[in-house]
């Protein structure tokens, strides 16, 4: 597999801190199904490429998320309609898994305006459904009033030699390339990723 193109698919493929984290949300949303399906809202904040995006993605897989019952969006695109949509929706019965699912990348840069319907949306959250959002501000630069609506999960980068091992056991790149990479990568494991694929090619 070209290291740049792989994909996380279960709990053992997170690096570091973001396992630890994944495990989390799978327990997280067992609960909340075993408790007559009630309403989850998870918000992931970190630096980039550190595996906040999988991080969702592997909420989206534990919700039981598929192309009929899931709406993915990015926070630059997102508009008041689009809460307008979403607030109708999702008071609707799925009849496409357990819980309709709401993602939102970069969180953060949903306008004003929408950003407070959205506040709304999610006080009257009913059961079925999964809200998640990821973004690279830390918890203090949100909005109390938007952190207090979720459970927040501070993603940290993992070790640069969790990175090594990583790129060593799943890749079998050569130990001094794997360290030189983790070492100049400050944490960023798509950097990394790309880094290796680079590495291999030229190999």
């Amino acid at each position: 597999m070209i290291p740049s193109q792989f994909r996380v698919k279960t709990v053992d493929d997170f690096i570091g801190p973001a396992r630890k984290q994944a495990d989390f949300i799978s327990k997280l949303i067992s609960q909340a199904r075993e408790n007559d399906r009630a309403p989850i809202k998870l918000i992931i904040l970190g630096k980039p490429g550190i595996g906040k995006s999988e991080l969702a993605e592997h909420f989206v897989r534990e919700a039981g998320g598929n192309k009929w019952n899931s709406h993915k969006y990015n926070g630059t695109q997102f508009k008041i309609d689009d809460s307008e949509d979403l607030s109708h929706s999702c008071h609707y019965t799925n009849l496409h898994g357990d819980y309709g699912i709401i993602r939102i990348e970069e969180v953060d840069k949903v306008p004003t305006v929408a950003q407070v319907r959205l506040l709304t949306l999610l006080d009257d959250l009913p059961d079925g459904n999964a809200f998640v959002c990821t973004s690279n501000c830390g918890v203090h630069d949100l909005e109390e009033r938007f952190q207090r609506r979720f459970v927040v999960m501070q993603l940290v980068a993992p070790k640069d030699y969790e990175i090594e091992r990583f790129l060593i056991d799943r890749f079998t790149l050569a130990p001094q390339s794997a360290r030189q990479i983790a070492t100049f990568c400050c944490g960023n494991v798509g950097q990394a990723l790309m880094d290796a694929t680079l590495a291999l090619a030229s190999a």
